[in-house]
């Protein structure tokens, strides 16, 4: 039998799983990272670390398949967390932190752009936002002393995966994939390569960046094993394809550190509320999906065990989502306002008085993210209808979620027992896109959950009054604004 390996470095842990033929788990890996939160702005990984998580869950993944089955892997596909990125050298030694796609410390250098955001978004797909990689970038030419000193032709400037592939690949190569180039607001969508406008106005030598390349590519191999890399792809994107090709009468949303709400377009077209993101390259051509991104999931309730000085919130949710009935609503700007509002530095607070439970509030927060989910659900309904919702993501574990989703939405939500989406999805694409991936074992035994929409009229009110709480947020900040 043939297998595939699957490698995803996202923002919590770095895993690594090996599928048979049919798409079905043979042997998993998984090491959590950590990064370093120093205030509301900075967030940053030590990029070696990340690095020898990926090395480890490899090598663990292989060892546990046994010499003769690992002897069999025809391929890998790896997929990385997006808009992370960092200095480094051309020798392959880190000049800087990687800082997360959570880092908004360069949010005050995108004043200057502000008049030219709308040109922005068109040749990226993207808004003006410090979550994508550019201002960080930029951020580390102008402050990291270690920066400034390399000299220019030693210098490399890169998204994650580019350091990652340089170092796990035999050829060592400096290249990028076309849908993590993308997150960084300097490729241009339509030439698909770097725009030198853009890196002109974030001050960026485009000699520095890596090549692009689409997601299918024939990348290399994996320095230790010698197993081919045929994809490489942001996390979002290999989760898209988790299940095999989603159509698009379908939407996934996926929800772990944040929430991603994807669904492929069945041709290009931008939009001025979401993103417009490369779903799938190779040689042939290119595919394009809309996208919604939601910074406050597993986020926000990180933050709440930091705000109220408790542990294991996840942990208890089950019950309380099925206990507690009417929670206060959360206005939920953790990690700043995503999708379709785009905006950063505004508070996070519960609408109304009273003196409510640790619990009460972990299912507003819970409920806050559903509703931001269901406002981007909407706003792609309007471009063409939906049929149907698949969810995936730690989060999407909790039962109470997906029943209030399919609740507010009106649809159903299909929940698979399959884990790993991003591995498989990335996996997949290495393996060709086989159709038989889609009718794996786990799905025939059953393993798909439904969860089917009920009246639910206090939800319906409580999503009023969070859409009613947000656009006054929205004011304020403008009368503000206005003020000054």
């Amino acid at each position: 039998m043939t297998y595939f390996l699957g490698v995803d470095q996202g923002s919590n842990s770095s895993r690594a799983v090996l599928f048979d033929s049919r798409g079905d788990v043979v042997a998993s890996a998984s090491q959590k990272v950590s990064y370093s939160r120093r205030d509301n702005e900075c967030v940053e990984y030590d990029a070696d670390h990340l690095l020898d998580s990926v090395r480890n869950v490899i090598r663990q993944v292989l060892a546990r398949a046994g010499a003769r089955l690992a002897g069999d892997v025809s391929a890998c596909g790896i997929a990385t967390q997006r808009s992370t990125a960092l200095a480094w050298r051309a020798d392959g030694k880190a000049l800087s932190p990687a800082l997360s796609w959570q880092d908004v410390r360069a949010r005050s250098t995108l004043e200057r752009l502000k008049h030219g955001e709308q040109e922005i978004m068109q040749l990226t797909g993207l808004p003006l936002t410090p979550y994508y990689s550019a201002s960080k970038l930029s951020w580390l030419l102008n402050n990291a002393d270690s920066v400034r000193q390399c000299a220019g032709d030693q210098l490399r400037l890169s998204p994650l995966v580019s350091y990652l592939l340089f170092h796990v690949l035999e050829n060592a190569p400096y290249s990028v994939d076309f849908s993590n180039a993308q997150r960084t607001l300097l490729f241009d969508l339509e030439t698909l390569d770097w725009s030198e406008q853009l890196c002109d106005r974030f001050g960026i030598d485009a000699s520095r960046l890596p090549g692009c390349a689409p997601m299918v590519s024939d990348y290399g191999c994996l320095a230790e094993s010698g197993i081919p890399v045929r994809a490489v792809c942001g996390d979002q994107n290999a989760a898209m394809f988790g299940f095999g090709t989603p159509g698009s009468d379908a939407a996934l949303v996926n929800i772990g550190s944040g929430a991603f709400v994807l669904r492929q377009l069945a041709r290009f077209s931008g939009s001025s509320r979401q993103l417009t993101g490369i779903a799938y390259s190779d040689a042939q051509g290119v595919s394009y999906m809309r996208e919604a991104t939601i910074n406050g999931a597993g986020n926000a309730l990180s933050w709440a065990e930091q705000e109220w000085r408790t542990d294991h919130l996840a942990e208890k949710l089950p019950g309380w989502l099925t206990q507690i009935k009417e929670p206060p609503v959360f206005i939920n700007a953790v990690g700043g306002l995503g999708t379709p509002w785009m905006r950063g530095g505004m508070p996070s607070y519960f609408l109304g008085d009273g003196d409510h439970s640790t619990a009460d509030k972990a299912v507003a927060i819970i409920e806050s993210i559903v509703f931001m989910i269901q406002i981007n659900l909407e706003l792609m309904a309007e471009e063409a209808p939906l049929q149907r919702i698949r969810v995936s993501g730690g989060l999407s574990r909790l039962d109470g979620l997906c029943q209030r989703l399919s609740n507010l939405s009106g649809l159903e939500i299909e929940r698979t027992v399959i884990a790993e989406a991003t591995a498989r999805g990335v996996a997949w694409l290495a393996a060709g896109c086989p159709k038989s991936w889609s009718e794996s074992r786990e799905e025939h035994e059953g393993g798909i959950m439904l969860f089917i929409p009920q009246h639910d009229p206090a939800l319906q009110a409580r999503f009023r009054l969070f859409r009613s709480g947000v656009q006054q947020l929205l004011d304020n900040e403008r009368a503000a604004g206005a003020r000054q």
